[in-house]
């Protein structure tokens, strides 16, 4: 009769059936083949059933923060409360003495002490205890004892030790290596042994496993076993591929799922990449950490709906938690206008056919358990568990967030405002977690810890780097290092900087006991662009790095890529069924588009003849084709386009027609400059609200604080000598025209024309202030003006008995004329023929003018690739 201390597992020569197992982890009992009860699940039912409940995270939050407002002069409670969390947790579990610390010649410390005990005095009120401090409350006045086998905590805190001793009856066993890489387990067995256990003999076989060499060389120089190899990659992803390449390698080798394991520090690091490049090569992988609840889907509608209810239903934020997977309330067709009008607010969505009558809160202040009425309606009307059923993280996550909305109930309590209300949901949203991967079976992914006293053939460690394994070591900035020496000189036990540095050791040390046939370790060079090395443990291990050269290709996607380029080296049967043909003839097309090789079809070379005089243009279209025929191809035969949207500025196209309608509007009884002498402001300014209103420019956000400068403007622009010199009048606005200019059908209409003594001058008004752009000529500049030209051409056939004097763009912004280019029969006649050849051979080419002009506003440059072809050349 007794308990003992096994310094390992296979010095217990037998195990009593009736024993129970406790362990911390899954993998652990799994190993032993015993279901999994750890020592946190018995603390809690003792804790329980002396009638102690453990404050949630939620509420041990709040309760810390009312600690705060008594004993510390703050104005940021919750950052206060969050900075000292951390800390007063610590000091919970290693059962420190917060007197000693009220006392302390440092007032930092004291403060701490004073802050921790007034927390401990918020939990006991509510009869609670905070998660810290369940080991020592399940240690206190415990009744009952049993038989138990403690295996897996191999490095065990004096809290936990105080729980052990406490619960184990006689023929209870607990498992604790002993190290001098670990001098406080050391300790913990001089304490155990003063309670009255006792130390079993070691009877360890002498069997020179590849976990026994390891652990040698770890501690003196020896021969490294065969099994032990490490392996760095480029990068994070290169990593995580060429471990599950080798892995997938062990599979299709025979091995079994449950007989490979992966090991890494950093689970959130490496978690997201290992889920998706399993799921391509088709890997049974599975995960078991924790992500916050804002980083599920139900966490970022959340966060929308929230930013919703705060700025009362903006476009943005209402269309994206509209559109989110977990609400689709929006048709196509509604979005379709919904970007036509960006609406904004509740009664303009509405008018779209989308009822957000729940997002209508009105009062800036209600009870929490409206608040929390409301958003539980918000949910139910919204089906958002129905459409959450697609994802277990989902579910999970809905359900885990309906126990902190249940805890945050309290029906009657006082008034909460709408910014209290959504910061409480942002806390239940960070603070709360959810597993990243519900579910179990397949290849494992674990932290060393969970593992610790499992066995494994085959281990891959991911994350072999300096400052990941061993973790680097942070100070506190509540509680430094410094302050823990001094701490610990005047009889405290608190952990140092060197516990740290020796637990962390140990758990390496006892890592290398796991594998029984491989081990691999791997680390990235570079992480975000930061360089690595390989871990200080494996360097005094005595690994040195050996490069993957090849791998063979463990998914469909990269069989593709692979074979892109040679798809001879497949047979017709594999290369048919991995779309080989089809994938290679795409990339064939792109290789093309990117070289000197003749443009073909996907260039704009269709070969498809059009009779020119079928086709319509209008001067712009001509010089559009002038300047890049495959852009006019793109937007006149492809008729592609942008998506319709709401104008949230007043773009140059807007302001273009603004500035024209007004001075159209402006100079209908207008004809000299005397005329435009006695045009008064309030005549412009009518002239000028007649067309916003037409242009319904009155919806834009801001157009209030902006259009007096458009107006100003103008006024200028009227009173500008060189709008209307004393020797011209104005004989016509507006003038359409339908003609044909060299053998082409063109339409159009002419800003203006004035009369002169000598004849007639064509105006066309501009918002830039700077010549536009012509078609390319001989050099391929666009030098070429055709606007003009063909205004003049067509006027000319208007008023057949008057001579066109010139021709001149006048800049409204400039308030002058910019240009008054001259024409060249001959230029314009072999532009024209240009144009016919291109109709009559289906010949549209990227060709942009050499300056590219003609792409500085061009809406098709992901079609024509031109920016990816000067990238391929300057390369």
């Amino acid at each position: 009769m007794g308990r003992y201390i096994a310094t390992e597992l296979s010095s217990l020569v037998s195990l009593n059936s009736n024993i129970q197992v406790i362990t911390p982890s899954k993998p652990i009992a799994s190993s032993l083949k015993v279901p999994h009860y750890s020592l946190e699940s018995l603390a809690q039912n003792i804790v329980r059933r002396q009638g102690f409940g453990i404050a949630s995270t939620l509420f041990s939050r709040r309760l810390l923060q009312n600690a705060v407002q008594q004993t510390i002069d703050t104005q940021d409670v919750a950052g206060t409360a969050k900075a000292f969390l951390v800390t007063i947790k610590d000091l919970f579990r290693g059962g420190v003495d917060l007197r000693v610390l009220q006392k302390c010649s440092d007032p930092r410390i004291r403060q701490l002490g004073n802050l921790a005990i007034a927390y401990r005095q918020q939990l006991r009120k509510t009869k609670r205890i905070d998660a810290a401090e369940i080991y020592w409350q399940g240690a206190v006045d415990v009744t009952y004892q049993k038989a138990y086998l403690f295996y897996g905590y191999f490095a065990p805190g004096k809290d936990e030790l105080a729980l052990i001793d406490a619960i184990a009856g006689d023929n209870s066993i607990l498992v604790l290596p002993q190290d001098e890489l670990f001098p406080q387990n050391q300790k913990a067995l001089g304490w155990l042994q003063s309670q009255g256990w006792k130390l079993l003999e070691s009877h360890s076989n002498q069997v020179k496993s590849i976990s026994q060499q390891l652990q040698k060389c770890f501690k003196q120089s020896a021969a490294l076993p065969t099994g032990a190899k490490l392996n760095p990659f480029p990068n994070l992803e290169a990593e995580v591929r060429g471990v599950l390449t080798q892995v997938k390698v062990l599979l299709t080798q025979g091995v079994l799922p449950p007989d490979i394991v992966l090991i890494t520090r950093e689970e959130q690091l490496y978690g997201e990449t290992l889920i998706d490049i399993a799921w391509e090569y088709n890997l049974p992988v599975q995960v078991s950490y924790e992500i916050p609840l804002e980083q599920t889907r139900i966490g970022a509608w959340l966060k929308l709906l929230l930013e919703v209810i705060r700025d009362q239903c903006p476009f943005e934020a209402t269309a994206k938690l509209l559109s989110h997977p977990l609400a689709k309330c929006m048709s196509p067709e509604i979005w379709s206008e919904a970007r036509q009008q960006h609406p904004q607010g509740i009664v303009a969505w509405q008018k779209l056919g989308i009822d957000l009558s729940l997002l209508n809160l009105s009062q800036n202040s209600y009870r929490r358990d409206i608040w929390l009425k409301r958003l539980q309606d918000i949910l139910t009307s919204w089906d958002v568990l129905e459409k959450a059923k697609y994802w277990a993280r989902e579910i999970v996550a809905f359900y885990r967030l309906q126990e902190a909305l249940l805890e945050l109930f309290k029906p009657g309590e006082q008034q909460l405002s709408k910014a209290g209300f959504l910061t409480e949901i942002n806390e239940i949203l960070a603070l709360l977690t959810v597993p990243a991967q519900p579910g179990r079976g397949g290849i494992e992914l674990h932290t060393p810890t969970s593992l610790l006293g499992t066995k494994y053939p085959y281990v891959f460690v991911l994350g072999s780097a300096e400052g990941i394994l061993p973790a680097a070591i942070a100070d506190d900035s509540i509680l430094d290092f410094h302050s823990r020496k001094q701490l610990t000189n005047q009889g405290l036990d608190i952990e140092t900087a060197i516990d740290i540095a020796q637990r962390e050791t140990f758990n390496f040390y006892s890592l290398l006991d796991i594998p029984t046939q491989n081990i691999t370790f791997s680390y990235p060079e570079l992480i975000d662009r930061q360089p690595t090395f390989p871990s200080p443990y494996l360097t005094r291990l005595g690994l040195q790095p050996t490069t993957v050269n090849t791998l063979p290709l463990a998914s469909i996607e990269l069989t593709r890529q692979a074979y892109l380029r040679q798809p001879n080296l497949l047979d017709r049967q594999i290369s048919s069924t991995l779309l080989i043909p089809s994938i290679t003839t795409a990339w064939q097309v792109e290789a093309r588009r990117g070289s000197a090789i003749a443009p073909d079809e996907y260039d704009g070379v269709i070969g498809i003849k059009i009779d020119p005089l079928r086709k319509i243009f209008s001067a712009s279209q001509l010089t559009q084709l002038g300047q890049c025929p495959f852009k006019w191809y793109s937007a006149r035969l492809l008729k592609l386009k942008e998506l319709t949207e709401a104008e949230s500025d007043l773009s140059a196209a807007f302001r273009g027609n603004l500035y024209h309608r007004t001075l159209e509007l402006s100079l209908e009884q207008i004809k000299t400059a005397s005329d435009l002498a006695k045009f008064n402001q309030e005549q412009l300014a009518q002239a000028f609200k007649t067309a916003e209103q037409e242009l319904n420019l009155t919806q834009l956000p801001g157009w209030e604080a902006q259009r007096q400068e458009h107006l100003d403007l103008l006024a200028l622009n009227l009173a500008s000598t060189e709008f209307l010199p004393p020797e011209r009048q104005v004989l016509a606005r507006e003038t359409k025209f339908d003609t044909q200019w060299y053998g082409l059908k063109v339409q159009g209409q002419v800003d203006r024309i004035d009369r002169t003594e000598t004849g007639l001058t064509v105006i066309d008004y501009k918002t830039s202030g700077v010549t536009p752009a012509g078609v390319k000529d001989a050099t391929g500049k666009a030098n070429i003006d055709i606007q003009l030209a063909v205004y003049q051409d067509a006027i000319a056939e208007q008023y057949p008995d008057k001579s066109i004097e010139a021709a001149a763009y006048y800049s409204v912004t400039k308030q002058k004329t910019i240009s008054r280019p001259q024409k060249d029969p001959q230029k314009l006649a072999a532009f024209a023929e240009k144009v016919k050849s291109y109709l009559e051979q289906g010949h549209y080419p990227v060709a942009p003018d050499i300056d590219r002009k003609a792409c500085r506003y061009c809406d098709y440059d992901l079609v024509c690739r031109q920016g990816d072809r000067l990238s391929r050349q300057s390369h």
